[in-house]
């Protein structure tokens, strides 16, 4: 399996091994249900909450029915709150024979039919909707659409589940605008003076990957931007970039001491004294991005303030660099995470660092409703706190390595009381680091992100792990609850054992799909056009079943595949995808979901991913196939 075919003897997948997977129909590997991943409209965060959103109205329109379902989408704040909202439309060849049946911003067009919608990529939606959903029952769609909380077309990216409704065929969908991503980073929606007037974690992932990516382009050159843009210094918010070893190579900090500009972390030789030993850079360069909390000098009030920052890797003119920003949580109210009953989700289920958030505090809150007693029965013996994947643990908060017990640890009850030295069967400075980073952030902060190596019980192998914390009280002691994830597709991991073709081909999931596209991109990335031998040709990266392929965006040419294919890539697109611009698209959005079916030829799914390489943008991918659906009446 692998990819499509052209004829019934030519793989004409090999063609788009870069293709992007997404949601797979019903007969593949299916997605938690809604029981264990439940998300309201007001915490919807980022794209990865629209798939669990939408799957869960599907599941509502098929349990209580079509005109009960209408009520509760235009209605109810768990499936309207601002920009995300819940549609529901007909299945059509185009706008003009395709009724919109639930539409909350406009309820006037409703029961209408919508008429053409042509999109920035060059086709009417309603026909790209029609053209993914015979490939697929469930699936991506990228598109430009207004936002209507800003008046403004906007690229937008939504899930779609086909539905019945009413004895009609017609999908619900909803869809998220981001900020962040290579075809969006406005400067107008993404600035410093928008970070300064809410200072929150997700106001500054933002800002720190719309930086990343101007470094990423101009290299060198952004110096001059970072220096004069007043989009990048805002009172106490500026950005900064370092090479690996943490030398400053720029800053729109004009903070100086001296005459010379002062470094984020102080002098050279005292970068690890700031966070009580840690190696920052060598968490930064394995995560890819990762969040920091350390005191600094408020460039404002000129006073030592505990500051939230975030580092992102990334690699400029051939060379790997950190840019990073930072809040104060002193300027502002910090956002508070919605509650359980908006944002429920099981350990199973866990899939994302978002997810893992959502789960420790939900965790939280149970500590705080139901009580220690309770809560430790149930996160031993209820399967919604532990899992194979994920699993919830509490830790009491002393600063004697000794008493900074595990209280609570479901995976091995007999670790519960142990000291802190002998928990993990890893090297003591390894858990030495991580108990000292904990007790460091829960001294400053209620909750945040612990970056640390651990042993994959799977594996045996150490592995970079992200966990989330947050304080609370355990029988009259300060503890931490907390929950972690192992990602296999981090710039530090992409472990050759785990993410292979092989692998691949013996396990078609969308998650090993995503894990292989990414760190094939790494590849491209850190070698540029010298990884294409590699790419191409390794035994890692090429089976008979999947390979990588790059495509230049500039001139669609295919730059590298691990196969031959028998068509020119032009007529490939074209027969594909018609003249929607897809491979622009992918640009646009940095990831996308591809889905196409070849006459003659068996459906495929497909993921890629953009890079840039020298200043130019790649996309690397691969794909494969899937069951073949019953023909659109």
């Amino acid at each position: 399996m692998g990819l499509g075919k052209t004829q019934a003897t030519v793989r004409i997948g090999a063609i788009v091994a870069f293709l992007f997977l997404a949601v797979l129909p019903a007969a593949a590997a299916a997605g938690p249900e809604c029981s264990d991943r439940r998300i309201s409209a007001k915490a919807i965060s980022n794209a990865d909450d629209i798939q669990a959103f939408v799957e869960c109205a599907a599941e509502y329109v098929r349990e209580h029915g079509t005109e009960e379902a209408h009520r509760a989408f235009v209605e109810d704040e768990r499936w309207y709150y601002g920009p995300i909202y819940i549609f529901v439309t007909g299945v059509g060849e185009t706008g003009n024979d395709t009724i919109t049946y639930v539409f909350p911003p406009q309820r006037h067009i409703e029961g209408n039919f919508r008429g053409p919608v042509v999109d920035t990529f060059g086709t009417d939606y309603y026909a790209e909707a029609h053209r993914i959903l015979s490939v697929v029952d469930a699936g991506w769609i990228y598109y430009a659409f207004i936002n209507f909380t800003t008046g403004r077309d906007e690229p937008k990216r939504s899930y779609l589940v086909e539905i019945d409704w009413n004895g009609e065929r017609a999908v619900v969908g909803a869809g998220y605008y981001a900020n962040d991503l290579p075809g969006t980073c406005e400067s107008e929606r993404v600035n410093a003076g928008q970070l300064s007037a809410a200072p929150t974690d997700k106001t500054l992932q933002e800002f720190v990957r719309c930086a990343a990516l101007m470094v990423e382009s101009k290299g060198y050159f952004a110096k001059h931007e970072l220096q004069d843009d007043p989009r990048w210094r805002d009172g106490s918010t500026y950005v900064y970039v370092m090479d690996m070893m943490g030398n400053q190579l720029m800053t729109s900090n004009r903070l100086s001491v001296g005459g010379r500009i002062r470094h984020e972390w102080g002098e050279r030789g005292r970068i690890l004294d700031r966070f009580g030993g840690r190696d920052v850079l060598s968490i930064a360069d394995s995560f890819g991005e990762s969040y920091i909390y350390y005191n600094h000098v408020n460039p404002v009030t000129l006073r030592q303030e505990r500051k939230v920052g975030m580092l992102k890797r990334v690699v400029s003119q051939g060379v790997p660099v950190f840019v990073g920003s930072g809040y104060y949580p002193s300027l502002g109210a910090a956002a508070q995470d919605p509650q359980c009953e908006d944002d429920y989700i099981a350990a199973g289920a866990v899939q994302t660092r978002r997810d893992l958030r959502a789960l420790v505090n939900c965790a939280a809150e149970y500590i705080s409703e139901r009580g220690p007693e309770e809560a430790y029965r149930s996160f031993h013996e209820d399967p919604r706190w532990d899992d194979e994947n994920s699993y919830v643990f509490v830790r009491l908060l002393e600063r004697d390595e000794v008493r900074s017990q595990l209280v609570a640890y479901p995976p091995d009850a007999t670790r519960e009381g142990i000291p802190g030295e002998a928990l993990h069967d890893v090297p003591t400075g390894v858990v030495g680091d991580y108990l000292r980073e904990l007790h460091r952030l829960t001294d400053d902060f209620d909750s945040g992100w612990l970056h640390y190596y651990f042993t994959n019980w799977e594996t045996g192998m150490l592995e970079p792990k992200t966990t989330y914390v947050v304080e609370v009280d355990w029988r009259g002691q300060a503890a931490a609850v907390a929950a972690g994830i192992i990602e296999p597709d981090l710039p530090g991991t992409c472990p050759e054992a785990q993410v292979n073709a092989a692998t691949l081909d013996a396990n078609q999931t969308p998650s090993n799909l995503r894990a292989f596209v990414r760190c094939a991109a790494f590849e491209v990335e850190e070698w540029g056009h010298f990884a294409a031998p590699i790419l191409s040709r390794g035994s890692r990266w090429t089976s008979p079943g999947s390979h990588v392929v790059a495509i230049d965006v500039a001139s669609n040419d295919v730059l590298f595949s691990g196969e031959e294919y028998s068509i020119p890539f032009a007529s490939f697109l074209q027969q594909a995808f018609g003249p929607r611009d897809v491979v622009r698209m992918v640009d646009v959005f940095g990831e996308a979901h591809w889905y196409y079916m070849l006459p003659g030829g068996d459906p495929e799914i497909a993921f890629l991913k953009r890079v840039l390489v020298q200043g130019q943008s790649v996309l690397v991918g691969s794909s494969y196939q899937l069951p073949v659906r019953s023909p659109i009446p």
